[in-house]
């Protein structure tokens, strides 16, 4: 790890930011109100309420009003606040891609669990699908990087999104915004706090968030009938414009307060309509066999009037054969807090959670407009070119082919149940505790490769039906415990044990051709179990300084893919840490060096047509982090953050072949960081002020496709100098004013830009058939008023 020490310090002297500086616009303290220095910070990153300063792990948080302040009410734009934390959206805007440290977590298969843990309220998110649910008061965000693997268990070799959500105040208030912006964008957020009633108290939250598609869709409004294979299914619509969404959110919050018995419930409620991004095709895959395939079709489509979707530019207009994709989500919990003694405490936490996805159609190949009868389809796999230029079996304007057509249903219901002891004397720490977790997860996927419509009716070409139904049904056990020996008053050693333990079945109803390994239709069961550990030395010669040197494992559990078991993933991770507060509390400096050794790392590709789930062998990371916010006078703020990660396959086989060397990490930048500035100035003298932020992001380049494209001779193609989207700055800001006094409250005003320069970046990327982009929105603007009463 000493070569990362270099690249560490060089990283730490360009401040790229995290977004500690940001203010409610409604209710911004104004500077001569403000605080000389940085308020500290209450983490729960080790299960139990801790300094932010004082922790031993690279966490990042932010509160409520950072939150606001950003805009902040979903996963899905969390990217802003944490070094080396990259979200985008896999196409589908509901399929987040969570990226830390270089593990990438997204799968949309219900087989493949999450490499990053998403929690709310201490309730594991169990499916990737659906996790971007929106949250209409969230009291604050904790991003942890690296494994997470004793205190949060399974699924978190990357690091884990803890999302926790404001608890009622007991006390009588309305707070909220409303705002408008370009592409007709509408927000509206309310909570509404209820006085307390005996030893209850009520938080009732709303939000909604809408956003017209950027994109127009040359053939939306067409519908594509596949009836005949899905009865249930019928038709699906393509979308008249690309990008757009429309979500309501809601939450409810009561906590009963019984003196040493707390019990907080919880109920939040998300409706989403949203169409995926716009995807558009640098070419054809020339190795891939279904990418030869397809190949003579787009040549032809100038002759019947076809739509490639084929720029290395940005396109105003293409064909994508994407519906509307409907998720509802909903959950309860309720958590249990007794305060037993001064020095023991127990922690119950209940919850049931349940996502249901209508059947939604997303162009991922990026064919939607591609024309070719059935006749000429057959005619190019027999081998018979008289058919492809019979005109009588030239195409009509809606005998659409597509490369890749899917259609997918989701519903999954999970319930957990967590117990916690947690001992706290002046010479030691203690948290131990067991977790129970079942999901129920039906799905059915239409996924047709070569897929043939007549006059937007699906005509197969084969007898086997493009089908896949099946039920996951799974359980995870596990036992926990981590101690702190605190062996003098500046030195702490921390160790901790998991035992983990995975019940998988799944029952196979009707399989599609297109997902490799496939044994049949039935039933079939796998068992998997782990005992994970993490050992961790702690040092604070000061006040002021933490210092930390951290060894764990972590696995993502295995599971069971068309039929065939695939294994666990496990992780071996080093860390050295450093936390400062410096200058009477007014810099922060956060650093951190690491080296994760991964073996049995699981893959999925898209290859020949068909979807691939693999333990592909080994891997190495390294990486370097910093974080600092500086207070150098009173209502300015200045602060940034950095991560730079090298990410390198030792194995990675496939088809029993070592790839290794032209393997690549998808989506991993090898520099991120941010810089930001804020201020909230002096009041005018009715307790109104202005604010000002300015954020500007960077993000290096990124591989779109896990393995380099080749030719037929198993050289570099072409395409593949498209296969990297290059880096690129995003420059965002806020200005207004805040605390505007009106009767019983304020309420602030501002206008707010992001991607202010208008920049164009690829936020998704697939090699299916061919090298497909997703294209994200371009500049939006907007202003909002904020409210408090």
């Amino acid at each position: 790890m000493r070569a990362f020490v270099a690249p560490l310090m060089a990283g730490i002297s360009i401040l790229a930011a995290t977004p500690a500086l940001a203010q409610s616009t409604a209710s911004a303290p104004a500077a001569d109100e403000q605080p000389e220095g940085l308020q500290d910070i209450v983490v729960t990153a080790q299960r139990r309420e801790e300094n932010l300063q004082k922790v031993p792990v690279a966490v990042t948080a932010v509160t409520n009003a950072q939150l606001n302040d950003l805009r902040i009410t979903s996963i899905r734009n969390l990217s802003v606040i944490a070094p080396g934390l990259q979200i985008n959206t896999q196409g589908r805007q509901t399929v987040p891609t969570v990226n830390i440290r270089g593990i990438s977590s997204g799968s949309t298969i219900v087989a493949v669990d999450p490499k990053v843990g998403i929690y709310v309220d201490g309730v594991y998110i169990g499916r990737v699908v659906g996790s971007v649910f929106e949250v209409a008061e969230l009291d604050r965000v904790e991003v942890l990087r690296g494994p997470q693997g004793t205190l949060f268990g399974r699924n978190a070799t990357g690091g884990a999104l803890s999302l926790v959500t404001a608890s009622p105040t007991g006390e009588f208030g309305v707070r909220g915004s409303v705002s408008y912006g370009n592409y007709d964008a509408k927000r509206a957020k309310i909570s509404l706090d209820l006085p307390q009633f005996g030893p209850f108290s009520v938080k009732l939250s709303y939000l909604h968030d809408d956003i017209r598609g950027d994109v127009r869709n040359l053939i939306g409004g067409q519908s594509f009938d596949i009836s005949a294979a899905v009865p249930k299914f019928g038709k699906v619509t393509a979308a008249k414009r690309l990008g757009g969404r429309n979500v309501d959110g809601a939450l409810l919050s009561v906590r009963g307060d019984f003196g040493a018995v707390t019990a907080d419930y919880r109920f939040d409620y998300t409706d989403s309509r949203s169409v995926g991004r716009v995807q558009q095709s640098y070419g054809v895959l020339p190795a891939d066999s279904l990418g030869r395939v397809i190949a003579p079709i787009i040549a032809l489509q100038p002759l019947y009037g076809g739509i490639t979707n084929i720029s290395t530019k940005p396109l105003d207009a293409v064909a994508n054969a994407s519906s509307v994709d409907h998720i509802k989500t909903q959950g309860h919990s309720l958590t249990l807090k007794v305060e037993a003694t001064d020095w023991l405490s127990l922690k119950s936490i209940t919850s049931y959670r349940q996502l249901d996805q209508s059947p939604s159609s997303f162009d991922l190949a990026a064919s939607g407009g591609l024309l070719f009868s059935r006749a000429q389809l057959l005619g190019l796999l027999t081998g018979n070119p008289a058919a492809i230029t019979n005109p009588a079996n030239r195409p009509g304007p809606n005998d659409h082919f597509f490369s890749l057509f899917n259609v997918y249903e989701n519903h999954q219901k999970q319930w957990s149940q967590e117990t916690q002891a947690s001992i706290n004397t002046d010479a030691f720490n203690l948290i131990a505790g067991v977790f129970y977790f079942h999901e129920q997860n039906p799905t059915t996927n239409f996924l047709a490769s070569l897929a043939s419509f007549t006059n937007n009716v699906f005509t197969p070409i084969s007898p086997v039906p493009p089908i896949t139904r099946l039920s996951t049904d799974n359980d995870a056990w596990a036992a926990y415990a981590q101690g702190t020996w605190h062996v003098t008053d500046s030195f702490d050693l921390t160790g901790g044990l998991r035992y983990s333990l995975d019940d998988r079945r799944t029952n196979i109803f009707q399989l599609s051709g297109a997902q490799a390994g496939a044994l049949g239709v039935g039933k079939f069961r796998a068992t998997f179990d782990r005992i994970n550990w993490a050992g961790i030395a702690t040092w604070r010669p000061t006040e002021q300084i933490t210092a930390y040197a951290k060894v764990s494992t972590a696995y993502v559990s295995g599971g069971i893919y068309a039929g065939a078991s695939f294994d666990p993933e496990d992780l071996t991770a080093y860390e050295l840490g450093l936390k400062t507060k410096l200058f009477d509390n007014r810099l922060r400096a956060n650093f951190s060096l690491y080296q994760n050794d991964y073996k049995d790392l699981q893959t999925q590709i898209f290859q020949n047509g068909v979807s691939i789930i693999a333990n592909a062998g080994k891997a190495r990371i390294k990486g370097a982090e910093a974080e600092i916010e500086f207070v150098p006078v009173r209502g300015l703020t200045i602060s940034g953050n950095m991560a730079y990660t090298d990410f390198k396959y030792k194995q990675y086989f496939l088809g029993g072949v070592d790839v290794a060397s032209i393997a690549r990490p998808p989506f991993v930048s090898k520099w991120t960081g941010r810089a930001s500035i804020g201020y909230s100035g002096g009041d005018f003298g009715n307790g109104a002020h202005p604010i000002v932020r300015l954020d500007a992001n960077y993000r290096s380049k990124v591989q779109l496709g896990p393995l380099a494209v080749l030719d037929t001779n198993g050289q570099r193609a072409a395409v593949d100098q498209f296969n990297a989207a290059k880096g690129y700055w995003l420059l965002d800001g806020r200005i207004g004013i805040a605390d505007l006094p009106v009767s019983g409250g304020t309420i602030g005003i501002s206008a707010f830009g992001a991607n202010l320069l208008d920049k164009d970046y690829t936020g998704y990327g697939a090699n299916i058939a061919q090298l497909v982009r997703g294209v994200e929105r371009g500049r939006t603007y907007g202003v909002e008023v904020g409210f408090k009463f």
